[in-house]
């Protein structure tokens, strides 16, 4: 009876530790769904020492220092793991796979994705989904991991989420923002209360700009509403509001200070917000502060917020070097297109080396994703050389908006040409008006810059080289001469000087300066020079 009783005890006390190992994972598992990657490293470390066989931990320590960025780390948690019993252990298997492809060994990752479906014959959805997980890794293939994960929800008794969630991050990978959706929503059939899948989905719409506010926005708030501690929201709201709101920013960050990982990073971003509310001089104190007591492990966007305040501050010296310091400091994931926009201002303003505000502005161009983004950039930068008085740099920024831009707008065209024209860089002026003349025909502009460019190039007008675009211009003009008064004047006293010095017709020279002098009647130059050819036909031929 005594015995039968302690087995009875055993194994209750067995069921209770079980119980709370399990739940410690999960601990773990939801750290790290909520950005906060030292703690859950933290948690699951204590974990893999109380149970160092346990697979499920092993993989999610060494998923937290993926997230970490700390490859070598997340190796050496795999390899002790992979010790002894654990040598073919699948899920572990496909870790391994993960950290080869972060090393860009895909052949060698996928015979361990492909080894794992098989030790598991394929009927493991936990494998498959995992094997979606790994492909986000910068080496992963998108292509492959939506094609495993869609795989894994075929196996009998499917119903994990999470399947779900990596195959809309995937998606996003392939910038296929329907099928990114329709993912996160099939998660939300499996988990109605999954507050990370609405976060995402509101992450897509949130890249469409401001116009999907609204969806956003709600999105957000519907993830808060199911998990009030779901800090990636919270964060998401208050960058938001950030730079619209300083009230409403400050209330979201007190929200997602309760439940964000404590560090440097906080504290940058509580700092940050005395420059939000227009105290640039205290976010300096602020920063410095920071940068003092916290030494190598202070963030480096500190740099940027002084670099900023200094801005604002009309301190260009210190602002570009506050910057220069930043870009040295910062993660790339830290750097966004902006600030290397706000260094090339104050490098232009410093009248610093030309090469470095040019470096600075493609750095933005080249940071940006969107073509839309990259041409506001190039335009900009274009903008700046042309009120600095720097023709030549301006018209070549221009051009580069010609490049960038896949539709050639009539704005744009006629700006980079005409800038192109007053550079003296009449070939390129030629062929940008050739392009608008191609695309717009009937508009006089192309036709006329194109006249205007040749005629300079050809200056003796011995080639003839404007005259097919002074003629066609002309054609299309005369239909509103009032409109095209002065363009006309200089096209018609072309062909009049062509006439008389070219081909040698008087007759053909006086007929163009009479249509000068009927438009603009009181032109004393025409008058004055078709009078002496007047006559010159007059006078007996010799």
């Amino acid at each position: 009876m005594m015995r039968t009783m302690k087995l009875g005890f055993t194994a209750m006390l067995l069921m209770t530790v079980s119980g709370l190992f399990s739940q410690t994972v999960q601990d773990g598992k939801r750290l790290l769904f909520m950005h906060r990657y030292q703690s859950a490293k933290s948690t699951l470390e204590k974990v893999v020492a109380a149970a160092p066989t346990n697979a499920e931990a092993i993989y999610w320590l060494a998923q937290a220092q993926f997230e970490l960025k700390d490859l070598n780390a997340a190796k050496e948690v795999l390899r002790k793991g992979m010790e002894g019993s654990n040598g073919s252990n699948a899920l572990l298997l496909v870790a391994m796979g993960q950290a080869e492809l972060a090393e860009k060994k895909t052949n060698d990752a996928r015979q361990r994705f492909e080894t794992a479906i098989s030790l598991t014959k394929g009927k493991d959805v936990s494998i498959f989904t995992a094997i979606g997980r790994a492909n986000l890794e910068e080496g992963g293939d998108p292509a492959y991991g939506i094609e495993k994960l869609k795989q894994g929800t075929t196996v009998k008794g499917f119903k994990d989420a999470m399947a779900y969630v990596y195959m809309g991050d995937l998606y996003r990978k392939l910038m296929n923002g329907g099928g990114a959706v329709s993912s996160y929503e099939n998660a939300l059939m499996i988990d109605p209360k999954l507050a990370l899948a609405k976060h995402k989905i509101g992450k897509i719409y949130l890249t469409q700009g401001f116009e999907q506010k609204d969806i956003f926005l709600g999105k957000f708030n519907d993830a808060v509403a199911d998990d009030p501690t779901f800090a990636p929201a919270l964060y998401d709201m208050y960058v938001y509001y950030y730079s619209r709101d300083v009230n409403k920013a400050t209330e979201m960050f007190n929200k997602y200070k309760e439940h964000a990982e404590p560090g440097p990073a906080l504290d940058y971003e509580e700092a940050s917000l005395q420059f939000a509310a227009g105290d640039f001089k205290n976010a300096i104190v602020k920063a410095d502060n920071l940068l003092k007591s916290q030494g190598e492990k202070a963030d480096a966007r500190l740099y940027r917020l002084k670099g900023y305040s200094f801005d604002k501050l009309g301190d260009s010296v210190q602002a570009l070097a506050e910057m220069e310091i930043f870009f040295s400091k910062a993660l790339p994931e830290q750097i966004n297109p902006d600030n290397y926009v706000i260094a090339a201002y104050n490098a232009a303003k410093l009248k610093a080396d030309l090469a470095k505000v040019d470096y600075y502005f493609s750095k933005a161009i080249d940071a940006d994703t969107t073509v839309t983004n990259k041409v506001d950039y190039t335009r900009k930068a274009a903008d700046f050389f042309k009120k600095s008085g720097n023709t030549a740099k301006s018209a070549e920024w221009l051009t580069k908006v010609l490049t960038i831009n896949p539709k050639l707008s009539k704005v744009d065209l006629y700006n980079a040409g005409f800038e192109n024209f007053k550079a003296t860089q009449y070939r390129r002026a030629d062929s940008i008006f050739t392009v608008y003349k191609t695309n717009y025909p009937a508009e006089v502009y192309g036709h006329y810059w194109s006249f205007r460019s040749l005629s300079v190039i050809d200056s003796t007008m011995e080639q003839g080289l404007a005259i097919a675009d002074c003629e066609k211009f002309i054609s299309i003009a005369e239909a509103d001469k009032a409109k095209n008064k002065s363009t006309l004047i200089t096209a018609y006293g072309y062909l009049a000087s062509y006439n008389a010095n070219i081909k040698k017709d008087l007759a053909g020279a006086a007929a163009f300066l009479d249509k000068i002098i009927e438009i603009d009647p009181n032109n004393q130059d025409a008058i004055k020079n078709r009078d002496i050819i007047q006559k010159a036909l007059a006078a007996p031929k010799k």
